[in-house]
């Protein structure tokens, strides 16, 4: 006859509460192993696919320096990765959780396009604000700087105001 605490659930510690974490947080960002060994690469540490599958099955042992690494790497913070063990995919929490890193990923590439904008405008307003210095420049030497009589703009090439620009119905 087996105990009342044979299916009791014995919380994860250590390295097997790493490398369940590494595993669940790895596959809930959608990253393969290969994302997850070039993402350490980046970080200065010589991974491969191979190596992340041996950590993940608990063959190969981490250094203190490779877990706060791979816990950058997934974008997690280190004491919550090395403390705590995240939903699994059989627990509810876990779609939720990558949800949750659907968000930040959208939250992460929404920033990146308002720095781009950002970029953009003030490129623009520097145009614009010399554009101004070089006619009011011009206009004190007496040159006729006025919108009748300037020369003819012509559209950016491959802008949407091009009229050379091939559309969508031009085969392009």
């Amino acid at each position: 006859m087996s105990s009342p605490d044979a299916h009791r659930y014995t919380p994860l510690e250590g390295e097997a509460l790493i490398t369940h974490n590494m595993k669940v947080l790895r596959k809930a960002a959608r990253l393969s192993q290969e994302d997850l060994a070039e993402r350490m690469t980046q970080l200065g540490f010589k991974f491969h696919q191979t190596q992340i599958a041996k950590i993940e099955n608990g063959t190969r042992l981490l250094r203190f320096d490779e877990v706060v690494a791979l816990a950058k790497a997934l974008n997690v913070p280190a004491a919550h990765f090395m403390t705590e063990a995240v939903a699994g995919p059989d627990e509810p929490d876990y779609e939720l959780q990558e949800a949750g890193y659907r968000v930040q990923k959208a939250e992460q590439e929404w920033k990146a396009a308002h720095d781009i904008e950002q970029g953009a405008r003030a490129r623009l307003e520097e145009a614009e604000r010399e554009y101004d210095e070089i006619a009011e420049r011009l206009a004190a030497q007496g040159v006729n700087v006025g919108q009748d009589t300037g020369p003819e703009w012509y559209p950016a090439p491959n802008s949407t105001w091009d009229p050379l620009r091939k559309g969508p119905s031009d085969g392009q």
